[in-house]
């Protein structure tokens, strides 16, 4: 895989100085970028489920299994917003 991108990083650099090859480029790293939002749906998904089932096994914590809840998924939240970040600067670029 190494050997390839070596013989492909000439090709690439001859090709991205044209404006419409680094445009389209630019495009497909937005999208990348905007796939991140797939993992952050997942763990979201995951971090609720396991907390509605948490609040059913023990109904008088459901406060801090809520709390808990909101912080993690706050934080698993931040990767996708990142990612939408660099999605618009590459397209605005």
């Amino acid at each position: 895989m190494l050997t390839f991108l070596i013989q492909m990083l000439p090709v690439v650099l001859e090709v991205v100085p044209n404006e419409f090859y680094a445009r389209g480029f630019a495009y497909i790293g937005a999208g990348i970028a905007v796939f991140t939002g797939v993992g952050t749906a997942i763990g979201q998904g995951l971090a609720a489920s396991k907390a509605v089932e948490a609040v059913g096994r023990q109904p008088e914590a459901s406060g801090k299994i809520t709390t808990t809840m909101i912080i993690g998924q706050a934080v698993s939240e931040t990767s996708a917003l990142y990612g939408l970040l660099i999605a618009f600067i590459l397209i605005n670029q």
